[in-house]
Order: structure tokens, then C-alpha cells, then sequence
């Protein structure tokens, strides 16, 4: 399969190569591929899983319902939820690199499809990690986060923190009875549904599809 190297982007001193092979666009740090075209489906799904907590927000009432999402990407989670969410809705998407945001608004336009200009949409460039400790309390109707290949393997050392217990407890504090934690993984990783109950959700795993076929997983935690 043909390999065609785009551009080269720096952050932080580290050389991020962004790449088109075959048909689907890449962006890789080293030996990792950060971010792939190649199961947009998957992350369309994963983004349309925000319908059930936003509509028991807007029965509940009050604030317009806010979705956090972490990991902008080629932003099909973005979308995903776009689909699903009310005009009256907020959703904040969370990135950290600016490479990638910059990657999201010219190479990568094509599959954004203007997600970023729905004014429903607030882009922050901050570690999500810390937008998640900031939030107020039961603030959030979902917290969907796309910013790894699964809780057991993050693109970014640091990422790792995520998944621990306690960024867990500080997730449901954010969230909303009825509120919805998920995270989209690249493979199967059972062991995190026992974290996310030791946490205080209600865990369960959807398979996530592309072209018909299971290529990843949603590990779903629900606020009792």
C-alpha cells in the first residue's frame, strides 16, 4: 500500500509525521499512530452514545446539557455527538496538541466537516485530565473520552492517569445522575469494567462497528 508523507509537525520538540496510506490519513509519533482514519465508524458510534444522558438531561431540566469530549482527532466522536445533540446543547471538546487541532482544520477538513464551527461546539487546548478536575459538581451529562488506543495503552505517558481511580471518582463527581463516562478502545479491555465499578458506575461494554464488522469497544460507566 502506497505511503505518501504530508507535512511534518513539531510539538513540544517531538516531530509528529502526518501521513496518507492507502486512502486513510495518519498522524504518528515515532512507532505510534496517534490518530487513523481508518474507523471514523467507530467513533461516529462512539459520539452518538451521548443521546440517552443528554436526553435525561433535557427531561431533568435546568442548565443547557454539556457533553465534555476528550481528543478532537479527525473529530468523528465530535460529530457523533453533533448528530444527537439538541440545539440547546454544549459540547466542549478537549485537545492538548496544537498539531492536531491545526491538522483538524486544514489536511483532515474533509472528515471534520465543520464540526469545529457548530456553535454548539467549544474547542479547549488543554490536558483533559484537567478540564475534568475543574468541572463543578454533576456539571456534565457525558464525559466520552478518544484520546488513547484503550485504557491499558495511552499515546502519552501522562495519559495514563485517566483511567486510574481516582481521575474515575473525579469523572462521576462531574457527571449528572443518569450521567454517562465512556471510553472508545482499539481492543478488548475487561479488566477496566472492574475499575469502573470499583469507581461507582454502572459498567457495561458496547461493541463498536466499521463496515459491519467489531473493530473496537466502548467501556461505558453510567452514574447510578
Amino acid at each position: 500500500m502506497a505511503t505518501e508523507i504530508v507535512r511534518t509537525l513539531v510539538e513540544d520538540d517531538k516531530s509528529l509525521l502526518l501521513r496518507r496510506v492507502g486512502e486513510h490519513l495518519e498522524l504518528v509519533l515515532g512507532n505510534v499512530v496517534l490518530l487513523s482514519s481508518a474507523a471514523l465508524e467507530t467513533e461516529l458510534a462512539f459520539g452518538r452514545m451521548a443521546r440517552e444522558p443528554l436526553e435525561r438531561a433535557r427531561i431533568a431540566g435546568g442548565a443547557a446539557p454539556r457533553v465534555l469530549v476528550g481528543g478532537l482527532g479527525f473529530g468523528a466522536t465530535l460529530r457523533g455527538v453533533l448528530d444527537v445533540a439538541s440545539a440547546a446543547s454544549e459540547v466542549v471538546v478537549v485537545e492538548k496538541l496544537r498539531a492536531v487541532v491545526d491538522v483538524a482544520r486544514v489536511e483532515a477538513a474533509e472528515l471534520v466537516g465543520g464540526a469545529l464551527d457548530d456553535p454548539r461546539v467549544e474547542l479547549c487546548r488543554a490536558d483533559v485530565a484537567d478540564v475534568i478536575a475543574g468541572a463543578p459538581p454533576a456539571s456534565l451529562a457525558a464525559i466520552l473520552l478518544d484520546v488513547d488506543n484503550g485504557p491499558e495503552w495511552a499515546s502519552f505517558r501522562t495519559n495514563a492517569r485517566l483511567y486510574a481511580e481516582a481521575a474515575l471518582a473525579r469523572a462521576r463527581i462531574a457527571l449528572a445522575p443518569g450521567g454517562v463516562f465512556a471510553v472508545w478502545s482499539g481492543y478488548a479491555a475487561d479488566p477496566f469494567v472492574r475499575t469502573l465499578r470499583k469507581a461507582g458506575f454502572v459498567p457495561r461494554v458496547e461493541p463498536l462497528h466499521e463496515r459491519g464488522v467489531v473493530r473496537a469497544r466502548a467501556y461505558v460507566g453510567v452514574v447510578p
